[in-house]
């Protein structure tokens, strides 16, 4: 006996062409045909039962039982009609069919009603091709009501992607409150800042606001007001929706003081995915990093006004914005919205350290020819240094301030002709007065550090170049952890998502320390994490780094490239 020797795949798939083509030309001739299928216009069709059958459980199910359809051989359908049901038997004999404009949605409803989901998908695929920002709304919920499972997928997609642009359209405007809501809630919708969200909520609402106002503070409660910026937040507070409901004022109100506190913990609502939460951006001369630790990239942000910025330069994140105070010459301002750096007529001494309190800016400036330290505020309507209090405490140079609470710490540091100390106090600005605080365990000068979780992390300098302690603001006591890898002085400490990291700073006197170290509370050591890639870009840089904490949007580090360490 031979071998059966079997076709190629090309072989079988010509075959099964053919033959599809054979039976719907014995349809069409009503030959062997068994069944009628009659149509809501009364047109009749014939077919066989049998590959109606394996095309269709419903109809297998049908032809199958002793219901009369079966026993007469006749099927009625008052919902399909007789140009539909042409293409649905085309498509059952064939597998091909012309979807067009017209035909689409009923092929989808007829595929659904005989559970046909080929048919479905090859007719969700011409409206998903149709698809634009004014009819992906209704598309969505045709798909959803006939379960047209890929067309939802897709469509929902799309609609993320361009939600700014859908949401103007009128199929959205025209939505309940229900479908508003559900929309605006998610995490996926990409919006260039979250002011997008609520400049859409009002404009939903004026769409009708005799009716829909009521429905304000349903809405307004999926704002997530901690991606937005203390001055946007201020603004919302003056719009008379909000100022008209103390369940939508409150949280604004709370938000505007929790905008003090640069730890993302302080926050209920998680940013939306389309937005970056926060990256570390370091500077050094004119270049600007930022690092996305979750990615593992640097991408390089605009230059800055002036190559003077050094390991004497002070980063600090103020509302929302970037603030570089160099050791000479005014400060610059970097928007990270339009990615630009702008000079400000804002200076200090080299002997002045600046920091965030609540929301507001302080300065700490040291006077060593009458070794007093003044303590001044900003205030933004003068564009000025206020001071207020001058005073003994505090008076060091090179010492590490930074802000917890309502206070200023000041942690060694020092004092004129002599070495530096382990001395930490600090300032009240609630009642504008020093307390003095337990002693570091090192002395320390060009000590940096950070505060997170109730607690204060300070490491490195010319006396202490690895060592790092930490001070328990609650119990007021210091304690040594584990040792940085790398020499630091006059460095950065910050902290994202509750992680330490160390960057920037020199080395040695002279060195500039390229690395980023981050801290690993479970093996209590610091790691090595990344390098800050200006090597590409100025082969001969001598620049030190300094850093810290700041938003920017997913629309400005889209157009960024990423640089290679």
């Amino acid at each position: 006996m031979e071998d059966l020797q079997p076709i190629s795949g090309a072989e079988q798939a010509t075959f099964c062409v053919e033959l599809a083509k054979r039976l719907n030309m014995l349809r069409r001739q009503d030959h062997l045909c068994d069944v009628t299928l009659v149509t809501k216009d009364d047109k009749e069709f014939k077919a066989h039962r049998n590959v109606l059958s394996a095309a269709s459980p419903f109809l297998l199910k049908l032809l199958q039982s002793d219901m009369k359809e079966n026993r007469e051989g006749i099927v009625r359908f008052e919902e399909i009609s007789a140009a539909v049901m042409e293409d649905v038997l085309e498509f059952i004999y064939t597998g091909s069919v012309e979807v067009t404009q017209e035909n689409s949605e009923d092929l989808i409803t007829a595929a659904n009603y005989l559970l046909i989901p080929a048919l479905k998908t090859v007719s969700g695929r011409f409206l998903e091709r149709q698809m634009s920002k004014s009819n992906c709304i209704s598309t969505f919920y045709f798909a959803e009501i006939y379960q047209c499972d890929e067309l939802i997928t897709n469509t929902r997609k799309f609609i993320h992607a361009n939600f700014a642009s859908v949401a103007e359209m009128d199929e959205f405007l025209n939505l309940e409150v229900k479908e508003v809501e559900r929309w605006i809630s998610s995490d996926e919708i990409s919006v260039a800042v979250e002011a997008d969200v609520f400049k859409i909520v009002l404009k939903w609402i004026e769409q009708n606001k005799s009716e829909r106002k009521a429905f304000f503070e349903q809405l307004f409660g999926h704002v997530r007001l901690a991606s937005l910026s203390r001055d946007y937040l201020i603004d919302v507070v003056t719009n008379e929706l909000v100022q008209g409901n103390s369940r939508c004022l409150g949280p604004v109100l709370d938000a505007i003081k929790l905008m003090a506190f640069p730890v993302e913990g302080n926050f209920s609502q998680s940013a939306r995915k389309s937005l970056e939460t926060r990256a570390i951006v370091s500077c050094g001369g004119k270049y600007t990093f930022c690092y996305l630790p979750e990615k593992d990239e640097w991408k390089r942000l605009a230059d800055g006004l002036s190559e003077k910025r050094n390991s004497n330069t002070q980063m600090i994140n103020y509302r929302d914005q970037l603030y570089a105070f160099p050791q000479t010459g005014k400060a610059e301002r970097y928007d990270p919205v339009f990615n630009c750096w702008s000079s400000l007529d804002l200076s200090i001494t080299r002997s002045t350290k600046v920091a965030v309190v609540r929301g507001e800016l302080y300065a700490i400036e040291v006077n060593t020819s009458t070794e007093r330290s003044t303590v001044k505020r900003y205030d933004v309507e003068r564009c000025s240094w206020q001071t207020v209090l001058s005073s003994h405490e505090g008076c060091r140079e090179d010492s590490c301030v930074v802000a917890a609470g309502n206070h200023l710490y000041v942690c060694g540091g020092r004092p004129k002709g002599s070495f530096c100390l382990e001395k930490a106090e600090r300032f009240d600005t609630m009642e504008n007065k020093w307390e003095t605080i337990a002693n570091m365990q090192e002395r320390r000068e060009g000590a940096f550090g950070v505060t997170t979780s109730g607690k204060i992390f300070v490491a490195g300098g010319r006396s202490s170049p690895r060592s790092c302690e930490m001070h328990n603001i609650l119990t007021n006591e210091w304690q040594i952890v584990r040792s940085l890898n790398d020499v630091h002085s006059y460095g950065s400490m910050v902290c994202l998502k509750g992680t330490l990291y160390v960057l920037g700073g020199a080395s040695d006197y002279w060195r500039s320390d390229l690395n980023v170290e981050c801290y690993d509370p479970t093996e209590d050591k610091w790691i090595v994490k990344t390098t800050i890639p200006v090597k590409m870009i100025a082969e001969d840089n001598k620049d030190t780094f300094t850093g810290c904490v700041l938003k920017l949007s997913k629309g400005v580090l889209d157009k960024l490239d990423v640089v290679q360490e």
